[in-house]
């Protein structure tokens, strides 16, 4: 197996692992997500130390991204309160993600 799908694969994994627990130990979104970008982080640096293409790494982050996201967004829709509207709570959710995967703290 190719070190590029192997990566992918155990990502994934790994990933899957995380949200998991997140959802069943109910830890803080902001330590969820920073989590998972520490490991998206740390499976690209490893995968340029190999001399992977900047290409196939920048997908293979934004695939973990998406990745993660959609976990995320579908257990905030699982979750949520029978008032509130899964339409809402996915445009919310996703916001959400992309403002602490990005600054890596809660909006204000």
């Amino acid at each position: 197996m190719e070190k590029l799908e192997f990566a992918k694969a155990l990502g994934e994994k790994i990933i899957k692992s995380q949200h998991d627990y997140f959802a069943v130990a109910k830890i803080e979104d902001l330590d969820h997500i920073t989590n998972l970008k520490r490991i998206i982080v740390a499976i690209s640096e490893y995968l340029k130390s190999e001399i992977v293409s900047e290409e196939e790494v920048d997908d293979t982050v934004e695939h973990f991204k998406r990745f993660s996201k959609t976990l995320y967004i579908n257990n905030c829709i699982k979750i949520k309160d029978e008032d509130e509207s899964e339409v809402e709570i996915r445009e919310e959710s996703e916001i959400w993600f992309d403002y602490i995967f990005e600054n890596e703290k809660y909006p204000r």
